[in-house]
Parts: C-alpha cells; structure tokens; sequence
C-alpha cells in the first residue's frame, strides 16, 4: 500500500490491506509447518529404520552368546500430521464434545421438564376424584 493510497483513498482499503497481510503470513506460518514436519517425518523414519537394524544387529549379538528373548520395544511413533493440524482436531473435538454435552444436557431437561408435567397432571386426576 503506498502513502498516496493511506492518506488519501477509503480507510477500508487499509483494513483490507491488512487483512490481507495477515492471511498470507498466517499460510506461510501454515506451510512452514507442513514442511517442518514433513522433514521430521523423513528424519524419523530413518532414524527408525537405523535404530531397527542396529537393534537387530545387537540382539543376534546377544543371542549368539546367550539364549535370552528378543526385545520387541516399540519405537515411539511420530505425528501423523503437523502440529498445527493436530491442534486444530484437537480444537474441532473439543467443540463437538461440547455440542454433544450441550445437547444431552437439553434432552435431560426435556426428560425432567416431561417428569414434572406428568407429575402435576397425576396430582390433577387424584384431586379430581
């Protein structure tokens, strides 16, 4: 935006300028991270099959001097997306879990507004004969 535009034009354009700025850094942030990942993923996974071989390695080692049982541990598992995204689901759950409470919350008022009326309908026959 240059200065002719800021001082003179509609101060909405500045706003739009700005929202503008905001949504391209927010992308860019958006791909650091999926690229961020994406190497971590690759390092991980090599990692993993180096960690693996030398397990492998180490236990026909072993087991060649001694007759013991191999070690299954597990290797830790990396993020099947990026964090941003992980947190985003994270947020998305946390709303329909809300919703989904919000809702049973609404249906046991039903129920207990249901129980009253049928209460007070009962108390109405029993005074009526």
């Amino acid at each position: 935006m240059s200065a002719e535009q800021f001082w003179k034009d509609d101060p909405q354009l500045f706003n739009s300028y700005r929202t503008s700025f905001i949504n391209k850094k927010q992308r860019e942030l958006e791909e650091l991270d999926y690229k961020c990942w994406l190497q971590g993923l690759y390092i991980h996974d090599g990692n993993g099959k180096l960690f693996s071989s030398l397990k492998q390695l180490i236990s026909n080692i072993v087991a060649s001097f001694s007759k013991s049982k191999k070690d299954n541990t597990p290797i830790d598992t990396y993020p099947k997306k990026p964090y941003m995204e992980l947190e985003k689901d994270k947020k998305e759950e946390e709303i329909l879990k809300k919703k989904k409470q919000n809702y049973q919350d609404f249906h046991n008022s039903l129920i207990y507004f249901g129980t009253i009326k049928q209460r007070y309908l009962d108390n109405l026959k029993k005074k009526g004969e």
